[in-house]
């Protein structure tokens, strides 16, 4: 994306910057069938990868299921973690 954005270089070098930095602290889970994985959305970046090469082959009871779950405290502010 960065060699098709019209950022000026010192944005460019900044993204790379922050990509870099991210890729350092990744870590990679594999999830077997019936685990489940619960993510902060507000503390931690999280990704997918393709299951397999030709994930659009995969049949549709061996493919992830994603769900999303919305979390607020009573009153509708602040954060419910």
């Amino acid at each position: 994306m960065l060699q098709r954005s019209e950022l000026g270089q010192e944005h460019t070098d900044a993204a790379r910057a922050l990509a870099q930095e991210l890729v350092q602290g990744q870590v990679s889970l594999m999830l077997q069938t019936g685990d489940y994985l619960i993510v902060n959305q507000r503390r931690f970046l999280h990704g997918r990868e393709a299951l397999q090469s030709g994930q659009a082959n995969v049949l549709a009871g061996d493919r992830r299921l994603l769900s999303q779950l919305f979390l607020r405290t009573a009153s509708g502010t602040g954060s419910a973690a």
